[in-house]
């Protein structure tokens, strides 16, 4: 079986939100670039957002079922159409 580790290089400001399954289950990890530093008392808003996600996707089956719905929802083409919107200059 060939290694399922990967590396992947955040910008400084980003947080990834990894979803896998263990046993059947749902597991998710929230991994900041860059860890806060102690006695930091406002926590970044992509945190706050990343981690609000998560626990969403985890205690709330009608969430995670929607995200799902939403998701198969939208056609390949669509989803490739709005990447290059995003990288067209604008006017």
């Amino acid at each position: 079986m060939p290694d399922a580790n990967a590396t992947i290089d955040l910008d400084p400001t980003e947080v990834a939100l990894i979803i896998g399954e263990e046993d059947g289950s749902m597991t998710i990890r929230v991994v900041p670039a860059r860890e806060l530093e102690d006695g930091t008392t406002e926590v970044p808003e992509p945190h706050e957002i990343a981690i609000a996600l998560a626990m969403r996707l985890l205690n709330d089956p009608e969430f995670h079922d929607s995200v799902l719905e939403w998701y198969e929802g939208h056609d390949e083409d669509e989803l490739d159409e709005d990447e290059d919107d995003k990288t067209q200059p604008k006017d």
